[in-house]
């Protein structure tokens, strides 16, 4: 997908989720974003309410995201599966993402 590309901080994660759902930004604080897992987990519980409001394209966009979290392995994957993808059906989004995601991030989806 076009304009998703793999984070290299977990700046670059918040600001590419900030960029995705523009909301994230009054949601989060920027000083709580020093680790990848922190970024995820502050994301997780206003996930469903951001992703009913988009597109079926940025639903994929931000499935591809995920997709490229988990591909990359390390602390953009542990972040990833432990912040959002074991969480999906609590918080809801699990039957969201679960057409867009890799086999990958389906496997880790609970």
């Amino acid at each position: 997908m076009g304009g998703v590309v793999t984070p290299a901080s977990p700046a670059e994660l918040r600001s590419a989720l900030i960029r995705m759902f523009p909301e994230f930004a009054t949601a989060s604080d920027e000083s709580d974003s020093e680790t990848y897992h922190q970024v995820v987990v502050d994301l997780a519980p206003h996930l469903k309410g951001y992703l009913d409001r988009r597109s079926e394209g940025e639903v994929r966009a931000f499935a591809e995201l995920i997709n490229r979290m988990v591909g990359a392995g390390g602390d953009l994957r542990n972040a990833i599966e432990t912040g959002l993808l074991e969480h999906a059906t609590q918080v809801g989004c699990a039957q969201l993402l679960k057409p867009y995601l890799s086999k990958q991030a389906r496997m880790e989806l609970r």
